[in-house]
C-alpha cells in the first residue's frame, strides 16, 4: 500500500515532503501552537488509504481510479508551506492546509466532483455517513463566542456534504504521541481518582457534615452550591461546591463588575474582601474547605483529582485560542494554578500553567502537585 501511495504522488521514498506518523504529530503541535500565537486558521485533512472497501471499492479495481483523482485534487490545493505525513498504523495520509477555512474545503469538494465527472466515474463514488470519503478538522483561531457560530455553520457544511465530508473543530485532546499509552494511563487515572474520591468521601464525612452543619446554622439558605461549569472539550457539567456566599451573590456580582470591582484580568472574576462573602464562607475558601464536595464529582467522572480547576461558561466565551487548550483534559481540583499562589497571580500566566500541564503532565506530575496542594492548602495563601 505505501509503494502505491507513494506512486499516486510520484514519491519514490518515505523520504522527501512525506514525514512520518511520529513527525508528522510533532508538526501538528508545533502548528496548533504558532496558529493561536498568529491567530492563522488551518485544515487538517485524513485521507483515508489502508481499507479501500470504506470507500466502497476493492482493491485493483476500476473505482482506484475514481479515488487517485479525488486524492490528487486535494493535492492540487497545496502549496509549499502545507504539511503532508502518515497517519497512525499507515492508516493514510494526513494533510495540514495552512491558512485555509471550511470554505477552501468546499472548493476542493466541487473541484473533485468535477474531476470526477469528466472522467466518468462519479457514479463509482459510494459515498456512506459513518464513513465519509475525508475527515477534516478545523482550528479556526476565533474567540470562543465566535467558535459557536463557527461550529453551528460546520454542522450545517456536514449535513449538506454527508457521506463526503466531515468537517470538525480540531482539538489538542486529538493529539497523542501513542494511543494506546494515553488509554492506559487514562485507565490508570481513572482508577486512582475513583479510589481516592471515595476513601476521600468516606474519611472526611465527619469533616462534611460538620461544615455543612455550620453553614446551615450560620446561614438561611441550601448547604450545597451547585453551578455549571466546562468541562473536557467543553463539555459542561455541574459542580459541587459548600456554599461560601449569600444566596444573592450571582445577582451582585453584575453590580460589583459594572462597578470596577474585580481585581484580576481576563474574563475571571477576583476581589479581596468580596462583601458577597459570609462568616463561615471566608474560612472554608482560605482552606479550600469548600471544594471538598467536589469529590462528588471526581468519583461519577466529571473531574479529576489533578486537572485545571473548570471555569464557568461565561468566561471560556472570551477565551483566546490558546486559553481553550486547558479544556483538552477534564478539569480537577488542583494543578499547578492551586500550588502558585492561587489568586496571586494573573490570568495570563494561570492559562499558561495549566497549558504547562496539559503539555508535560503525567501521573508522576500528579502526585508532586498533589504533595504541594496539601501544603498550599495549610498555609492558605492566595486564596480568595
Amino acid at each position: 500500500m505505501i509503494e502505491e501511495l507513494q506512486s499516486i504522488l510520484g514519491q519514490e521514498s518515505e523520504g522527501g515532503y512525506i514525514y512520518s506518523p511520529d513527525h508528522m504529530e510533532m508538526r501538528l503541535k508545533e502548528e496548533m501552537l504558532r496558529s493561536h500565537r498568529q491567530h492563522v486558521p488551518f485544515v487538517f485533512l485524513k485521507i483515508p488509504t489502508k481499507h479501500f472497501d470504506l470507500l466502497g471499492f476493492e482493491k485493483h479495481s476500476s473505482l482506484i481510479e475514481a479515488w487517485k483523482i479525488a486524492v490528487l485534487t486535494v493535492f492540487s490545493f497545496t502549496n509549499s508551506t502545507d504539511i503532508k505525513g502518515y497517519l497512525r498504523n499507515r492508516s493514510g495520509l494526513g494533510l495540514l492546509l495552512i491558512n485555509k477555512t471550511d470554505v477552501d474545503i468546499q472548493k476542493i469538494k466541487k473541484q473533485i466532483l468535477r474531476n470526477l465527472r469528466d472522467a466518468k466515474l462519479l457514479d463509482k463514488i459510494k459515498l456512506s455517513p459513518s464513513e465519509p470519503f475525508f475527515k477534516a478538522y478545523y482550528l479556526s483561531c476565533q474567540l470562543e463566542k465566535k467558535q459557536l457560530e463557527i461550529d453551528q455553520k460546520l454542522n450545517q457544511f456536514n449535513h449538506i456534504n454527508e457521506g463526503f465530508f466531515t468537517i470538525q473543530p480540531f482539538r489538542y485532546s486529538e493529539l497523542s504521541k501513542n494511543y494506546w499509552n494515553r488509554q492506559v494511563m487514562d485507565w490508570v487515572k481513572r482508577i486512582i481518582d475513583f479510589t481516592g474520591s471515595l476513601g476521600g468521601l468516606i474519611l472526611l464525612s465527619p469533616i462534611l457534615c460538620l461544615v455543612a452543619l455550620i453553614i446551615k446554622i450560620s446561614d438561611p439558605g441550601p448547604i450545597f452550591f451547585r453551578q455549571v461549569r466546562v468541562g473536557k472539550n467543553g463539555d459542561t457539567f455541574k459542580m459541587w461546591k459548600f456554599r461560601s456566599m449569600y444566596t444573592d451573590a450571582e445577582e451582585r456580582k453584575k453590580q460589583l463588575i459594572a462597578e470596577g470591582h474585580n481585581e484580576t484580568e481576563g474574563p475571571t472574576f477576583k476581589m479581596k474582601n468580596d462583601p458577597r462573602i459570609t462568616h463561615i464562607g471566608s474560612f472554608i475558601r482560605k482552606y479550600s474547605i469548600d471544594e471538598l464536595p467536589q469529590l462528588m464529582n471526581v468519583l461519577v467522572g466529571e473531574m479529576a483529582i489533578v486537572g485545571p480547576r473548570p471555569p464557568v461558561p461565561s468566561e471560556v466565551l472570551e477565551y483566546l485560542p490558546w486559553h481553550k487548550m486547558r479544556l483538552a483534559v477534564k478539569p480537577g481540583l488542583t494543578c499547578h494554578w492551586q500550588v502558585s499562589g492561587r489568586s496571586n497571580i494573573g490570568f495570563e500566566e494561570w492559562m499558561r500553567l495549566d497549558n504547562k500541564y496539559i503539555r508535560h503532565g503525567d501521573l508522576r506530575t500528579d502526585i508532586g502537585l498533589i504533595s504541594k496542594t496539601f501544603k498550599a492548602v495549610v498555609k492558605g495563601e492566595g486564596s480568595y
